[in-house]
């Protein structure tokens, strides 16, 4: 039996109102309520996340198109940028380059680069390495970074201290080295990109040098042979803390011989203050003297000078066709560097030298003479191995091209016959425009050495009267 409802009448004016109310289904109301709710919630929190970012996209847009600039500078917010297809037209049409920028680094994204979503973050942190030969390594790793791009990071000072880094990248889990011995500038590192899955930024200490001992001849310049552990380590720079009285460095800080004896020197590494005693000997060089037909050889070269001569009847007639050639490769290689060289006076006979030798003697006496003339017999223009470049006087030396000769024409095989400050060893005064062909492998060591010919070959250079 169904229970009656109860109902209660009123009786208003002379009229009866119902007030019975219909029950309420409570369930239904409430999940309405919740929907709703939760609509406006979720409502809020995209509008939150949109408005910004409509903001900050405006925002890049606008920087863009009133900037005169062909590269803009957009401070990072967001990893993943998703710029508006007006933003990428304009920077392809403008061809105008994107720098992502926060406070660790910046990517330099070129224009035909620019997509409609892009993954920009870049994952720094340490940690211990795993690869090979990178094991307990401290590194800064970078990932997920566009190929082909410029990267500026500014590292913390684990590897900002040391002033110079190793960058490698890594590929299916294999290193390869990137840029190594790179220099930080204001404790920061560029580089760029290529196709490797993440790069990692380091610094390897070196545990232990190994030197072996050494026998070199006099005037030899010396090149100790230094094993480092581990072999990848990143500065492998040694300087000398001692280096006793039978040794000398020379102006490019190399070690050079110079006289008989033993010793034993000092040498420290640049950086992780590692130290090593090497025993060096040194033995004096016995030179091979030949003479043929009148032309003397030392350990192979022919020498000309104010002891050694040429017979009067050697005419050769000609430059030397290998000294042509080699000139002709330098001048075309100082072209490069807008240097412009050429023959002032090369091959010149007995008779030619006599002629010249005579005038100067008439001119300025035979003792002043000797300072800057061959006597006949004497020259090395003689041999068809000696040139004179471009200007033939003391206005030569300093100029752009006298600098250029003497840096590099030891590369093409030729030597600065008479340096500076040597005149009491050739014979001659200083002489920047006159080269001597010896062929490059000897004149790079000569070069090397910083010696002259006669103190390479320990030889003398005066007339015997």
């Amino acid at each position: 039996m169904s229970k009656k409802r109860k109902i209660t009448k009123h009786k208003i004016y002379g009229s009866t109102i119902n007030t019975s109310r219909p029950k309420r289904r409570k369930g239904r109301l409430r999940v309405d309520r919740i929907i709703m709710v939760l609509s406006i919630f979720i409502l809020i929190i995209f509008s939150l996340k949109l408005i910004p970012y409509i903001t900050y996209n405006n925002k890049i847009y606008n920087t863009i198109i009133k900037s005169n600039d062909k590269s803009v500078v957009i401070n990072k917010k967001y990893n993943k940028l998703k710029l508006y297809n007006k933003t990428i037209n304009y920077i392809k049409k403008k061809k105008i380059k994107i720098i992502i920028k926060d406070k660790k680094y910046k990517v330099s994204i070129l224009p035909n680069n620019i997509k409609r979503k892009m993954d920009i973050s870049i994952d720094t942190y340490s940690r211990k390495l795993s690869y090979s030969n990178f094991n307990k390594t401290k590194s800064y790793i970078i990932e997920n970074v566009d190929k082909f791009e410029s990267v500026t990071v500014k590292l913390p000072k684990y590897l900002s201290n040391k002033k110079v880094v190793d960058i490698y990248g890594v590929k299916d889990n294999k290193v390869k080295g990137l840029n190594l011995g790179l220099k930080l500038k204001n404790d920061k590192v560029t580089f760029k990109t290529g196709d490797f899955d993440k790069y990692f930024i380091t610094y390897i200490k070196v545990d232990k040098i190994t030197v072996k001992n050494m026998t070199v001849n006099i005037d030899d310049v010396i090149k100790i042979d230094i094993k480092y552990t581990p072999s990848n380590a990143t500065i492998k720079d040694i300087e000398y803390i001692n280096i006793g009285d039978i040794f000398m460095l020379n102006e490019n800080n190399e070690l050079i011989a110079k006289k008989e004896g033993t010793s034993y020197i000092k040498i420290k590494h640049k950086a992780d203050n590692i130290q090593k005693k090497v025993k060096i000997k040194v033995i004096s060089k016995k030179n091979n003297i030949e003479v043929r037909d009148g032309l003397t050889y030392i350990d192979g070269i022919l020498i000309v000078n104010k002891t050694y001569r040429l017979p009067k009847d050697y005419d050769p007639g000609k430059l030397n066709e290998d000294a042509l050639n080699a000139f002709y490769e330098m001048r075309k290689d100082a072209a490069k560097d807008n240097i412009t060289l050429w023959i002032q006076s090369g091959y010149r006979s007995y008779s030619t030298q006599s002629d010249l030798y005579e005038n100067y003697v008439k001119k300025d006496g035979k003792e002043k003479s000797d300072t800057y003339s061959a006597r006949p017999g004497h020259s090395e223009h003689q041999t068809g191995l000696a040139m004179d470049l471009n200007i033939i006087d003391s206005s030569f030396e300093g100029t752009k091209e006298a600098i250029w000769i003497a840096k590099n024409s030891y590369k093409y095989g030729f030597i600065i016959r008479y340096p500076k400050e040597k005149e009491n060893i050739t014979g001659y005064k200083y002489e920047p425009w006159h080269i001597r062909y010896l062929g490059k492998e000897i004149a790079k060591k000569v070069y090397d050495s910083g010696l002259t010919l006669e103190e390479y070959l320990h030889i003398d250079s005066k007339y015997s009267e």
